[in-house]
């Protein structure tokens, strides 16, 4: 197993927080015997920056080709260079190649992996090195000793959470650091409550500090805080609670713990003044939507201008923060701008990466507005069955909705899908790098900056739906959740946001659901409305059943995390361990439209056809894929010393 280290090498030693870069001074040979680091203050603070290491970059910020994979793997969207380069990681996964030997999520060729099994134990190991050691250590103050340790324990929680979250019991609990001449033979693999109740311990270790703050400063980005101990403690009781990690277990964590847990959390969150992002702080960029008729309602635009501003900005780490809403944000930058890798392809001529799929589209409520206020909304199709055949290509259309038009499917709809959907005839205002024949008034466009309307349809060679082509969409829309309203070629939007690991939002509906399951209804729907009224959705009714409250709550979850890792998660964990996810990815659809002109008013003519994205089903969908595999090495290995099977099904 990747756990064993007794020096730190070099590129060990690079600082992830902090600006003591030289503290670990390096020997001629390269290597830093490892009982110096402890004799020296310095050094013991460079090495718990070590400890930081194994946090790696997600989301936004580091999607290009490979660390896409848990929103590329579910529902939400598709991945259009899996038609293009079938040594992707989403192409390999979405015809169903993986293996304990290569996974596609686990293992990347270029090391940009979402998810690292030596990774994660490498970060293990010196979390367990470090509290073995820091008692004895030399530190110059008391203060930055307690801190330290509640770090560590913040730490070693975070990374026993991640292979939880993706391997399950396969795992053991390792306390102590690991040497080649440890015995092995001892490992025993843990219950799925004992890993999470090691977590929560880790977690309670480092509550108990008062040194440990609850949020840092800009100069402290990204260090552990309470909050994101808290929310750890919501995230993973909740998970522990789940079908998947609960079912047939003898000390499953049950419904009523995972809420009281989840409930303490937030509790404390609010108390120190967390709370939802509410208020749109720079309408000139992001409130486009009233202007371009996109939306029938103020109070809706600002709502999605709102919801689009947050996904698109960086945590604010001011005395005073105008976002109390992220709790943990990812360190460092990466990948390219959004404009060229998750956009409007034709924008920049290369790439638009994830497009948002047909299933997701078909989540959005359509709302009924009257005098310009959203006063009731109905969900498209029933939530309990959505779909009447396996290839979702017959929805099964909610009877009490009749604001839907079929004619006109993208009007009067949540605010948010306006803020994550680009769909045909939006317009967008930025700079367009590429020179363009409008096919249906005949003028030529250059470069420049100009106001473009976004045609979808199947006749349009620059922006419409394509089998195999880059930069166009595999299902008819394209994704805006990251995307600045003007962002391009020397305009604003030049980054992706930092991934918020963590965030309010998701602790309230964590909540929601444990209160839900546990038979406070009425407490969790209370909850989930938190979450609807931010962007201007009416309230759920109180008085639900309990199984209808828990498909709303889940139908929330969907629509609030679109497009970020956390629905990955959701659809895992919400099925028993001998499910499966036929029902989310297996079939996935696209909006084939085609443009047939225009009527005696000059309104453009439409023909709308649900169609599977391939004629094929994707092949990350058996049980087995519900858990990542134990690698084929390591496997061998704990087999070798401990004569236990170490391995998840159908691996």
């Amino acid at each position: 197993m990747k756990i064993r280290y007794i020096f730190l090498s070099l590129a060990a030693s690079a600082m992830a927080v902090s600006s003591c870069s030289d503290a670990l001074d390096i020997s001629p040979d390269g290597k830093l015997d490892e009982s110096e680091i402890w004799l020296d203050n310095a050094k013991v603070g460079a090495y718990v920056n070590t400890c930081y290491e194994s946090v790696t970059i997600k989301g936004p910020a580091g999607w290009f080709f490979q660390t896409n994979l848990p929103i590329a793997m579910a529902d939400d969207a598709w991945d259009c260079d899996a038609e293009v380069e079938t040594t992707l990681s989403a192409a390999k996964a979405y015809n169903g190649e993986g293996s304990s030997s290569s996974h596609p999520l686990a293992k990347q060729a270029d090391g940009s992996a979402q998810v690292s099994w030596g990774g994660l134990w490498q970060g293990i190991y010196r979390c367990n090195n470090f509290l073995m050691n820091i008692d004895d250590a030399t530190v110059k103050r008391e203060t930055d000793r307690a801190r330290w340790t509640a770090e560590v324990h913040a730490l070693r929680a975070y990374y026993y959470s991640e292979l939880f979250r993706y391997w399950g019991a396969q795992i053991p609990l390792i306390t102590m650091p690991q040497s080649y001449t440890s015995d092995f033979s001892v490992l025993k693999r843990a219950s799925n409550r004992e890993i999470v109740d090691f977590i929560l311990a880790d977690c309670d270790s480092a509550l108990m500090c008062p040194n440990l703050p609850v949020r840092v400063n800009g100069s402290e980005a990204s260090r552990m805080t309470k909050a994101i101990v808290w929310a750890i403690q919501s995230r993973y009781s909740l998970y522990a609670a789940s079908p998947l990690f609960a079912t047939g277990q003898r000390d499953a964590m049950t419904w009523e713990e995972a809420y009281q847990i989840n409930k303490k959390a937030l509790d404390s969150l609010r108390a120190n003044d967390f709370e939802l992002y509410a208020e749109c702080k720079n309408p000139a960029t992001f409130d486009v939507y009233t202007a371009s008729g996109q939306i029938a309602s103020r109070e809706g635009a600002l709502g999605a201008a709102t919801y689009q501003e947050y996904a698109c900005t960086d945590a604010d780490y001011g005395s005073n923060p105008r976002d109390k809403e992220t709790i943990w944000e990812a360190r460092g930058a990466g990948g390219a701008q959004p404009w060229v890798v998750m956009g409007v392809g034709f924008q920049n001529g290369y790439r638009c990466g994830l497009v948002p799929t047909q299933e997701l589209v078909d989540e959005y409520e359509n709302i009924e507005v009257v005098d310009g206020q959203i006063v009731a909304s109905y969900p498209l199709l029933d939530l309990a069955k959505p779909y009447l055949d396996e290839q979702h290509l017959q929805p099964n259309y909610n009877p009490e909705n009749r604001i839907y038009d079929p004619q006109n499917p993208f009007v009067n709809k949540d605010p948010r899908f306006y803020a994550t959907v680009v769909y045909n005839e939006c317009k967008r205002t930025c700079y367009w790098a590429n020179v363009e024949t409008d096919g249906r008034s005949g003028m030529t466009y250059g470069p420049g900056v100009r106001t473009k309307t976004i045609w979808t349809n199947k006749e349009d060679n620059y922006t419409g739906i394509h089998a195999n082509a880059r930069q166009q969409t595999r299902t008819g829309y394209y994704s805006n959740k990251y995307l600045e309203p003007t962002a391009g070629q020397g305009g604003s939007g030049g980054a992706f946001a930092k991934q918020k690991f963590f965030r309010f939002g998701e602790v309230v509906l964590n909540t929601a659901e444990a209160a839900i399951n546990a038979d406070r209804v009425d407490e969790g729907i209370g909850l989930v409305n938190e979450i609807r009224m931010r962007v201007g959705m009416p309230a759920w009714p109180l008085g639900l059943s309990k199984e209808d409250a828990l498909l709303r709550c889940k139908h929330e979850r969907r629509i609030e995390f679109a497009l970020e890792d956390t629905r990955y998660d959701d659809i895992r964990r919400w099925q028993k361990p001998t499910g499966n996810l036929a029902d989310h990815s297996k079939w996935l659809t696209a909006l084939e439209i085609s443009w047939k002109g225009v009527d005696m008013q000059g309104e453009d003519i439409y023909t709308y056809t649900r169609r599977t994205i391939r004629p094929s089903a994707r092949g990350c969908w058996e049980n087995k894929w519900l858990l990542l595999p134990v690698p084929l090495s390591e496997q061998r290995k704990l087999e070798t010393h401990t004569g236990e099977t170490w391995q998840n099904p159908g691996w």
